[in-house]
């Protein structure tokens, strides 16, 4: 909402009660018969008259005006008409209500010379199957306005929150009423409920408490009272919502055709209950509220998603939106409830995905009657940015996106053991324990991810560890000062690294691990991994493998220097047949252009361990990188000077007679 509209209002209300300087008691303001049950006390200003019928009463205005009711209903099959005559434009009409609830159930409408229609009744309304068509704007009200002059119109208030029965006065639409609203519609009430209609108009304001930018409300609904709720509502423009105390909720699905904005004081739920029924909102999602809780379930939303809550958690499950998703809670604290962030069941995100908690992130669900996690998965077009301050992260869905980056900055990142995740690179880090857990004789696997997470523990290697699982891809950063234990389904590229303990394999596939970035006190590599390549040759970490040669396990301490041992095969590489199940080999660096002759003129050959299959590599004992060639003469037989001085022979191509 702009915040010019309280200016604006006021000029519009300053103006409308400078006009009012007349009573016009002269003027007949009987209706009659014209509405059931419709009494005008007075009117004040521009009011002209009335022309009345059979169940139909015109009210005729020349100038902005007040009409005092002490009564206002119109019955099923009556019409009630606000018209400006005599050329009169953009006029202000104010209609106060003294007693009883205004009960709609026939039209009403304001035609194109009312810029602006405003009905006040502090004793709630009632729309039921009506009809409410306004060239302008629409304000409904339970604010007491009747008796307001000039100076004193920011007095205007709640004075009647309650009513009898001890039920929120509210403003009620149901049984498939209708505004078709041609400016912007406003309904400020300590309840506002809308259920099975449709509602047409440039937008929808939803003001419940303080902080509209029209009008200083007094007194706000309590907390444990509803506050704002619509069900299967059909809505053409954008939805403005602005609640104090008391929940925000839409249940049993609905469309809204352009954008829905939420700032709320207490809780929001939207579509939390759907019956099977989707939400679809056509424009942006923005809510922003301070409760226990925050949902948007079984929803599909065409534009961007923005949810931060500082009361307690967000819950989206079973949505599809096209554009960005952001989950946040802050840290305010409004009681016991720490901030948890759940995206469970089916969920797409077009864009980019940015979750930022408090507490914990859940990337999965919870089926409370099984007591179990719940299936599910996460697709996103962009990238995963998840960030727990205070808490763990836990995935327990498949989860795909273009790039992944998980942190908890004071405990763990775990999974399921059977979650997937799909991406071209990943970024982790955790201050304790990244990896997967598993169902034991004392605990399943869903009583340990809960228990972990809702009693705030720092693993380090529990006994349960398994693996977290990935498809394959470069992991970009690694970082634990506990352990990390990864599976990959495909080829695995680690290029960052700042970790204690490190445990990867990918079955049947390759890892390599590269580049200055990685550091560790331990890496090893899983004993079903296929290939392993490491070709950064200062390290300070302990490299561990199984060699396939014997099937022994090998050490490597950092900056020790790495040989190739290579075994029978093409190029250097294990010909499966005569490997020995669940080892792992090295295998030395890519030759760029393997067809380039060596310079005879230069002092410095490469070793080519790779040449063909002319090689017979049962003569490789240790490749060397770079060696100065120790014979005079043109046939070379393999004496090599090493780059730390050593002679080491090599029968690495065949000899030249």
């Amino acid at each position: 909402m702009k915040k010019n509209n309280k200016k604006i209002l006021s000029a519009l209300v300053f103006a409308l009660f400078m006009s009012m300087q007349v009573s016009i008691a002269s003027i007949d303001t009987g209706l009659g018969n014209g509405l059931g049950g419709a009494v005008i006390d007075n009117a004040q200003g521009g009011f002209v008259g009335v022309n009345k019928g059979d169940g139909s009463a015109d009210l005729n205005f020349n100038g902005d005006s007040v009409v005092n009711w002490g009564s206002l209903n119109v019955n099923k099959g009556e019409n009630l008409n606000f018209n400006a005559v005599d050329g009169a434009n953009n006029l202000t009409i104010l209609n106060t209500v003294n007693n009883g609830m205004s009960t709609i159930y026939g039209q009403i409408s304001a035609n194109s010379g009312i810029g602006k229609l405003i009905i006040s009744n502090p004793n709630g309304m009632l729309f039921d199957g009506s009809t409410f068509t306004t060239a302008g704007d629409l304000m409904l009200t339970t604010q007491d306005m009747s008796g307001l002059g000039v100076n004193d119109l920011s007095q205007a208030k709640f004075t009647k929150i309650y009513d009898n029965s001890g039920n929120l006065v509210g403003i009620n639409i149901q049984n498939g009423a209708l505004f078709n609203i041609g400016g912007e519609y406003s309904i400020l009430a300590p309840s506002i409920n809308a259920a099975n209609s449709t509602i047409k108009s440039n937008s929808l304001k939803l003001v419940t408490a303080n902080g509209q930018d029209y009008l200083s409300l007094g007194a706000a609904a309590p907390k444990d009272k509803p506050a704002v709720r619509l069900e299967a509502m059909n809505i053409d423009g954008d939805v403005y919502i602005v609640s104090g105390p008391g929940a925000v909720s839409v249940v049993n699905g609905g469309k809204i055709d352009g954008n829905l904005d939420i700032k709320a004081e207490d809780s929001v739920g939207l579509n939390y209950t759907s019956n099977g029924n989707k939400l679809v909102v056509t424009g942006d999602v923005d809510v922003v509220g301070n409760g226990n809780c925050m949902f948007l379930r079984d929803a599909e939303v065409g534009g961007d998603l923005s949810m931060i809550n500082g009361g307690g958690f967000v819950d989206v499950g079973d949505i599809s939106v096209t554009g960005n998703a952001i989950l946040k809670t802050t840290n305010v604290e409004t009681g016991a409830y720490k901030h948890f962030i759940h995206v469970i069941g089916d969920t797409f995100i077009g864009g980019n995905l940015t979750i930022d908690s408090e507490n914990n992130i859940h990337i999965g669900g919870y089926d409370y009657d099984a007591k179990k996690l719940a299936d599910g998965s996460l697709t996103v077009g962009g990238a995963i940015d998840a960030y727990a301050n205070n808490g763990s992260i836990a995935v327990t869905i498949d989860t795909t996106a273009d790039s992944i980056k998980l942190k908890s900055e004071n405990l763990n990142i775990i999974t399921d053991g059977k979650a997937l995740m799909t991406a071209n690179n990943y970024d982790f880090s955790a201050k304790g324990y990244i990896g997967g857990l598993k169902t034991t004789e004392n605990s399943t696997v869903d009583e340990q991810i809960i228990c972990t997470m809702e009693g705030y523990k720092l693993l380090n290697n529990p006994s349960s560890h398994t693996n977290m699982n990935i498809a394959g891809g470069e992991i970009t950063n690694l970082s634990t000062d506990a352990y990390a234990y990864i599976e990959s389904a495909g080829d695995l590229k680690l290029t960052g690294a700042n970790a204690n303990k490190v445990y990867l394999t990918a079955p049947d596939k390759t890892i390599e691990i590269t580049g200055s970035g990685v550091h560790a006190d331990t890496i090893t590599v899983g004993n079903k991994t296929d290939k392993l390549k490491v070709d950064f040759p200062s390290r300070d970490y302990t490299l561990k493998y199984t060699n396939i040669r014997d099937a022994k396990e090998v050490t490597i301490n950092g900056n020790d220097e790495i040989t190739y041992e290579l075994t029978n095969g093409e190029n250097g590489y294990n010909i499966n047949d005569n490997r020995q199940e669940d080892t792992t080999y090295l295998y030395g660096p890519d030759i760029e252009d393997p067809e380039t002759p060596i310079d005879p003129n230069e002092n410095a050959k490469v070793l080519r361990s790779y040449e063909k299959q002319t090689v017979n590599m049962s003569q490789v004992y240790t490749p060397v990188a770079y060696a100065a060639d120790l014979d005079d003469d043109k046939i070379d037989r393999g004496v090599r000077k090493n780059v730390d001085g050593s002679v080491t022979v090599v029968r690495a191509f065949p000899m030249v007679n």
